[in-house]
């Protein structure tokens, strides 16, 4: 028993030992096996994932750090020359590997500028592989640059962005005749991406480097992107300076409108309206906005003289007729709630049952225009017109409105 017992425990201890964690080859060990690989020019990730796996040793220094990014760029270099020289001897090689060992040198020499130039601990910064990372990125920079140009043509703007992003990031030449369009194509992919900071990284050096018809589309990018970011102080910036640098692109315009109106900011859309009437007078959508604005105010007077200038410039602006009508029937609304509790058979009423009818009579001709321009429309002019036929005591139309609210209420039901 006692001698069954002996042999459970050696073997126990064996187990434990067989368990136990091999110690991690050293620093030496790792730089001979890239020494090895570069010399061979064979098994280079192998290699560098060796090295980049050593990245979290307490002991390392900044310095050691920077060794190591830098020798992993070496390795993916002589991995994209054994590529290379597949395509040179038109062997068939992989494309996306080709351009991807590209980007790996330059992820692998920005991260070793970046510790570079960390100072020491007496404060002081001394760059020690600056110009040899230098020298390596502008012997790559093309072929970065197609491979950029590689993935937007697949569609692949995840892959496309980060080939961008890296040419722009350690661009050296500002008088590189190639940034516009690069700038443009980061941002494109930011787009396609919906990624809203990828957007407003480049944005503002795509809009410099375009043609005036692209700035406004890029501008509504930037606007959208701040919106989607709920960053709403910039984007009511953004759209400000659409509007006044993009007169002839509304979205900065009706975007704006829409925030003053759902805010009641209605005195500051007023007032930006009559700043832009002035520089554009025969613009439609301006007049509109201020009948829009003054319909919110309840100021329907105003409301319907500010669609009429706007039907003036353009006698098919749906928008502008809805206003009007509606602002008639607002008013017509007032003067039935202000008969609320008084005697209807008064004869002192029938001055405002005239008042009531001639508003509907107004009210009228406008939403009858609003069904004619937007047939397609039914929510929004039945309705009115439902009421405007009622108070008129107009039968045929009003018959014939009611009999259309109810079949689409059928519909609704289906």
């Amino acid at each position: 028993m006692k001698e069954w017992l002996f042999i459970c425990l050696v073997m126990f201890s064996l187990s434990i030992m067989g368990q136990q964690p091999q110690e991690p080859p050293k620093m030496k060990a790792l730089y001979k096996t890239a020494r090895l690989a570069l010399k061979t020019r064979a098994n280079q990730p192998a290699a560098k994932q060796g090295l980049l796996g050593a990245l979290t040793r307490p002991e390392l220094s900044n310095k050691d750090k920077c060794k190591i990014y830098y020798t992993a760029a070496e390795l993916d270099e002589s991995s994209n020359s054994l590529i290379n020289q597949q395509a040179f001897l038109k062997q068939k090689y992989d494309s996306a590997a080709l351009f991807n060992t590209v980007l790996s040198i330059y992820d692998n020499l920005i991260l070793c500028d970046s510790v570079d130039i960390i100072p020491n601990a007496k404060g002081n910064i001394k760059l020690e592989y600056r110009d040899r990372t230098r020298d390596m990125m502008l012997k790559h920079r093309r072929n970065l640059l197609t491979g950029g140009i590689f993935f937007l043509k697949k569609s692949d703007w995840a892959s496309a962005y980060k080939y961008f992003d890296s040419y722009l990031r350690t661009n050296g030449n500002p008088s590189d005749t190639l940034l516009p369009k690069i700038n443009y194509w980061a941002t494109i992919c930011g787009h396609n991406l919906k990624d809203a900071p990828k957007i407003l990284k480049y944005v503002d050096q795509a809009i410099e480097g375009t043609d005036s018809v692209t700035k406004p589309v890029l501008q509504e990018y930037k606007c959208r992107s701040y919106q989607s970011l709920g960053n709403e102080k910039m984007w009511v910036q953004e759209l400000h300076a659409g509007i006044y640098k993009y007169p002839n692109h509304d979205y900065f315009f009706v975007s704006l409108l829409d925030y003053y109106n759902q805010h009641s900011q209605f005195d500051e859309g007023l007032a930006l309206a009559d700043s832009l009437i002035h520089l554009h007078r025969e613009n439609p959508l301006y007049w509109y906005a201020k009948s829009l604005l003054s319909l919110g105010k309840e100021d329907y007077d105003k409301c319907i003289n500010y669609s009429d200038s706007c039907i003036l410039l353009d006698a098919k602006y749906a928008d502008a007729y809805y206003n009007k009508s509606i602002s008639y029937c607002n008013k017509a609304l007032y003067v039935q709630e202000a008969m609320k509790g008084k005697n209807q058979l008064d004869e002192s009423l029938l001055e405002e049952r005239q008042k009531i009818k001639e508003l509907y009579a107004l009210a009228r001709p406008p939403m009858e225009m609003v069904r004619q321009l937007q047939p397609e429309n039914i929510a929004r002019w039945a309705q009115p017109l439902y009421r405007i036929y009622l108070y008129l005591n107009m039968g045929d139309e009003f018959d014939e409105i009611d009999k259309l609210l109810k079949s689409k209420a059928q519909e609704q039901k289906k």
